[in-house]
């Protein structure tokens, strides 16, 4: 098992180090089963809890899973593996909604958006000190806020919604507690949440948003 990828390391940040790194490059795959702690100890020269230590570590980053005695495997679809080397097959007639892109026949035009733009930034140059947010663009999505009864506050633009639930997730959350999250749910939040040290609790959902009877159980289990 070790001969398929030379795990290395002398401490346990190295050798989790090592084993991300394969697992990112698709030299592990998603389902490898990675060798028995002792067994890896020993071909290492270190001592059986510096493996423990670093297989903690790929667990709490959603790197790998553990089942018992069936030992330690790469997770199906661990946060740091590409896509291209998940080999999911998406069935015949199936729409594949994994990746979270949106139709992009739904898409506005950007060129006149970012000509504009382009043409704003050459007249007023942004420069640091700078407000850090378009005010209008504060202003209309305040309004939005209101309108949805979200509490007064400054308004922060972040890259994506996966970026901004994981600043979310960084301010308000530590290691090890335990996060409500939909079922069936986005498949790059269901890595986010382990990648962080988080322990999920699935809430079913319908047409309408979560089940408020799973939302009791997930808040009950200490979400």
């Amino acid at each position: 098992m070790l001969g398929e990828y030379p795990i290395r390391g002398r401490r346990a940040a190295d050798i989790s180090a090592s084993i991300e790194t394969a697992v990112g490059a698709g030299e592990l795959i998603p389902g490898q089963l990675l060798p028995p702690m002792r067994e890896l100890a020993t071909a290492l020269g270190v001592n059986p809890n510096t493996v423990a230590a670093a297989y903690r570590t790929l667990r709490e980053r959603g790197v790998i899973e553990t089942d018992g005695r069936r030992g330690s495997r790469v997770r199906s679809k661990p946060a740091t593996t590409g896509r291209e080397f998940l080999r999911v097959e998406v069935p015949e007639g199936v729409r594949d909604a994994a990746a979270g892109n949106p139709d992009t026949a739904l898409l506005p035009p950007l060129a006149p958006a970012f000509a504009w733009a382009a043409a704003q930034g050459d007249r007023e140059p942004v420069l640091y000190g700078h407000a850090p947010l378009e005010p209008e663009l504060a202003r209309l999505a305040r309004a939005e806020l209101d309108t949805d009864g979200v509490p007064a506050g400054p308004v922060a633009v972040a890259s994506g919604s996966l970026d901004a639930i994981e600043r979310v997730l960084a301010a308000h959350v530590r290691p090890g507690d335990t996060v409500a999250v939909e079922d069936p749910g986005w498949g790059s939040l269901l890595d986010l949440v382990p990648a962080l040290g988080l322990r999920p609790v699935p809430v079913g959902v319908d047409d309408d948003g979560p089940l408020p009877e799973q939302v009791r159980h997930a808040l009950e289990a200490g979400a």
